[in-house]
């Protein structure tokens, strides 16, 4: 008796231990295909670094080019390149046809919000962007100064200087992440010139100027962009009820790069470089930023959302 007892004992012990380690098994097994598929996946992601690196290169080459034939404009225009496998969507637009949130003038911001954030209030916006970045305590009649943001709780005030970056916008009283991914498109934190660039803005960034329409804008860019690939010269004369918040001297230094990768194995990256351009086909790098994973092909004209 003590002898079956035993036989069955050990037949449990047994099962016991192919349970265990059957688990074991199946444990080692899945932790070797995560770790395969990370490993994959970061190959992956240095391979589209990598590629839109040389995206970027592959710009700044093309934009300096002696043959007007091959040479890129910082227009906004769709170029397509493959790099080992990957393929990059790449645009390039001039930074000064872009409102920049440091100098623009309330009104200006004002044209914008109201254009491209319908939903906001446009006048309470500016005034509290403008409070943000001068250098006085003034309250704008519908802003936010230091009292304004302690009494509502915020661990912060208005610093009183120029914005570091786009994304410091959703420290600013009223602004919201959603506001922030809407305006990127048409706003920068870079450059020294308050006016918008009339040779490079889009529809949208010169219809938020005072005294111009959405639709005499759109014709202005047609025209635009015709008279510049086929040579002509350009005639301002539509947007003359807004010239004093226009620049009409191309300035294509200060760039911007947006680039879409796409790999074989379905990953996708977006990002967007701003860099300085110099006379000797060089640059320097001033941002370089990994973007939402939303369609690189919406909205190329500058048409809001």
């Amino acid at each position: 008796m003590r002898y079956r007892h035993s036989k069955g004992f050990a037949l449990i012990l047994v099962i016991w231990a192919m349970i265990v380690l059957t688990g074991i098994a199946s444990g080692f097994a899945f932790a070797v295909r995560h770790e395969t598929r990370a490993a994959g996946d970061t190959v992956d992601l240095a391979h589209a670094e990598a590629a839109a690196t040389a995206a970027l290169n592959t710009a700044v080459l093309a934009l300096a080019a002696t043959d007007t034939d091959t040479r890129w404009r910082a227009d906004g225009q769709l170029h397509r390149i493959e790099w080992r496998d990957a393929m990059v969507d790449v645009r390039v637009r001039a930074e000064s046809g872009r409102i920049n949130l440091s100098l623009a003038p309330a009104e200006l911001l004002v044209g914008l919000f109201a254009l491209v954030l319908p939903e906001a209030d446009a006048t309470a916006l500016a005034h509290a962007l403008v409070d943000w970045r001068d250098r006085d305590d003034d309250r704008q009649p519908q802003g936010a100064e230091e009292s304004d943001y302690t009494k509502a709780g915020y661990g912060y005030t208005p610093p009183n200087r120029p914005l570091a970056s786009v994304h410091e916008l959703s420290q600013v009283m009223g602004f919201g992440r959603d506001h922030i991914e809407t305006l990127r498109p048409y706003v920068t934190v870079y450059g020294r010139q308050p006016r918008i660039n009339a040779a490079s803005a889009d529809a949208m960034t010169l219809a938020a100027i005072p005294g111009i329409e959405l639709e005499t804008a759109r014709t202005f860019v047609i025209h635009r962009d015709q008279m510049l690939t086929d040579g002509g010269t350009l005639d301002y004369t539509a947007l003359r009820n807004g010239r004093r918040y226009l620049d009409t001297r191309p300035d294509y230094r200060l760039v911007s790069v947006d680039t879409e990768v796409r790999l074989p194995s379905g990953l996708t990256r977006r990002e967007q470089a701003v860099v300085q351009l110099d006379s000797k086909r060089g640059y320097t790098l001033l941002s370089r930023e990994t973007l939402p994973a939303a369609s690189f092909h919406e909205n190329p004209d500058g048409d809001a959302p």
